[in-house]
């Protein structure tokens, strides 16, 4: 087996050493084929070698066996000789097998495979050459036909082909290898057609895919590299804003101690709305800041969810905790960022508990399902639900639904939830309806590792 592995190799690399195949086109798979046939035609007529000699010293024909011999050691020089080129390697080969077949025909006659060695010839040159050489092959075996035929009508060589065969039956015979060359060529020749237009179409399809991907690489760096100086935009603007509001709003307390008594009615309630105004700012600024810095320190690490959640039932402010039922079932173990998970579900729950309904007892329940390649995460409520319009808005930064007068919040809470997400490899979504209550679920993919890849 060694051995025989040596020999593929060494004939492999000798037919094919030199050729650069820019596109694996027709030409190529040709010459792929070659290489395979050269590589079991040499153990092949080795085995049929024997045989051959005998049965040809037995037919009185000794010369046949000479050239059985001959083509063996051809067949074996083609395949090993490092130096020759691959048409020459080709040409060769059928030169040789042509010189074969015409002695098998004028020796043996009918009791020879002379005839199908041409048939069989033409096949291979179909195979291994192009349409045009394979044409070629049908008019020399055309002229092999007729020079045969003027042989047997002529008498001019004593040789059983000639004793055989009258001319009529030769052309009988003979018409019939012209026949089947004919249909071999041109069917061959309508599957290669079919096979190198689906090669063309690939190799074009592929160049496409190609182009767009890379197209999509760089946009989606494009992207990163948008987000990450958005990212870092909001961070220094949130940031450095803090100092001119921290001051606005020192000034606004300094002016309510020292001077509320002495202002009228009307400079106390200008007053109290900058006081407001300047806290929201501080609480805008903040949330920005938080949505900037999502993700920025990532420590990734094996986190229970049943854990995480009892954390966060527990920081619940008491009013909350009291009036609401919270059903926590088995949620997994996994790799997450322990800070931002936890984060995702005090959102979600927090949301959950702050559009309740006043009627019902208030019930918050949150699951998981496992996936084939991401963990499935749900919070129901059964709350005053959300209208379908508003599923998509609700995750942009800043939006709301109801006025600040009748809910408090930021409109901040759920564009966390969605980052949070994403830096998870998931997804957020909700199923609601209104006073149906709500389904907020989000996933966690399961490629994410401790290093965060």
């Amino acid at each position: 087996m060694q051995l025989w592995n040596k020999y593929k190799q060494l004939v492999h690399s000798n037919i094919l050493s030199g050729l650069d195949h820019e596109v694996m086109g027709l030409s190529y798979w040709k010459d792929r084929l070659f290489v395979r046939i050269m590589i079991y035609l040499f153990p092949v007529s080795l085995i049929a070698l024997l045989p051959s000699v005998i049965m040809s010293i037995i037919s009185g024909v000794p010369f046949l066996a000479v050239i059985d011999i001959l083509t063996s050691l051809v067949i074996l020089i083609i395949a090993v000789h490092p130096s020759l080129s691959l048409p020459l390697r080709k040409s060769l080969l059928i030169i040789c097998l042509y010189f074969l077949s015409i002695a098998l025909l004028l020796y043996l006659g009918s009791r020879g495979p002379g005839l199908l060695y041409l048939l069989t010839l033409t096949i291979l040159i179909t195979l291994i050459f192009s349409v045009s050489v394979a044409l070629l092959s049908i008019a020399i075996n055309i002229v092999i036909i007729i020079l045969a035929a003027l042989l047997i009508h002529f008498k001019l060589f004593h040789t059983p082909l000639t004793h055989i065969y009258s001319l009529g039956s030769w052309i009988a015979v003979s018409s019939n290898l012209v026949f089947l060359s004919a249909v071999a060529v041109a069917s061959l020749r309508l599957l290669f057609n079919g096979l190198e237009a689906t090669i063309f179409q690939a190799d074009k399809l592929q160049k496409q895919l190609l182009e767009e991907s890379n197209a999509l690489q760089r946009a989606f760096r494009s992207m990163e590299t948008k987000t990450q100086e958005l990212e870092q935009f909001a961070y220094i603007a949130s940031h450095d804003l803090q100092e001119p509001l921290r001051t606005i709003t020192s000034v606004v307390d300094l002016l309510e101690k020292e001077y509320k008594d002495r202002l009228d009615n009307g400079a106390n309630i200008y007053l109290n709305f900058l006081s407001q105004s300047s806290g929201r700012m501080r609480a805008l600024i903040t949330a920005l800041l938080d949505y900037s810095i999502i993700g920025k320190e990532k420590k990734m690490e094996f986190v229970s969810c049943n854990e995480l959640l009892q954390q966060v039932i527990a920081d619940l402010p008491a009013p909350f905790n009291n009036k609401t039922h919270i059903i926590v079932n088995n949620l997994p173990l996994l790799p997450a960022y322990r800070v931002e998970l936890k984060l995702l579900f005090q959102n979600l729950i927090s949301n959950a508990i702050k559009f309740r309904t006043q009627n019902n007892q208030f019930e918050v329940i949150v699951s998981a399902e496992e996936n084939s390649d991401h963990w499935k995460f749900s919070v129901i409520d059964n709350g005053i639900g959300i209208e379908a319009r508003y599923h998509k808005k609700i995750f942009g930064i800043f939006q709301r639904m109801h006025p600040k007068s009748k809910y408090e919040g930021l409109g901040i809470g759920l564009s966390h939830c969605r980052k949070i997400a994403d830096l998870h490899g998931g997804e957020i979504g909700v199923k609601s309806e209104p006073g149906m209550g709500s389904t907020f679920y989000f996933t966690i993919a399961k490629t994410k590792t401790l290093d965060g890849s």
